[in-house]
């Protein structure tokens, strides 16, 4: 029983850290082209932890089955302070959002080819 408690657990973890590595991918990409990026996150629901580090949150919220990376400006709807504007991602050229947004397939396609 012990066992299979172990490979939830280690199945959990894993989904976790694929998910940190996806959210990694847009989060470098959104840094490298100057965005702001406010919070990165693994997990949905209720916070389990966070800690701010320069100018982004980083935390784990309790359900570990998705993320998210929180980019200034994302939406045409995001409200964004006007000293925030010119690192906006909507105000960002065209295809540097589309390497953003590639930024986690990306990831998905190299931790693929290293465990292969």
């Amino acid at each position: 029983m012990m066992s299979y408690f172990t490979g939830v657990l280690l199945f959990a973890l894993g989904i976790a850290f694929t998910i940190a590595l996806h959210e990694w991918g847009h989060f470098t990409a959104a840094r490298y082209y100057g965005m702001k990026v406010r919070r990165f996150f693994v997990g949905f629901g209720p916070e389990v932890f966070s800690f701010q580090r320069g100018e982004t949150v980083y935390g784990l919220k309790a359900i570990p089955l998705g993320g998210f990376c929180d980019i200034v400006g994302m939406t045409n709807q995001d409200e964004v302070d006007p000293e925030d504007e010119p690192r906006a991602m909507r105000n960002k050229p065209w295809w540097q959002r589309i390497i953003v947004l590639l930024g986690g397939i990306i990831m998905n396609l190299l931790i693929a080819l290293i465990i292969l």
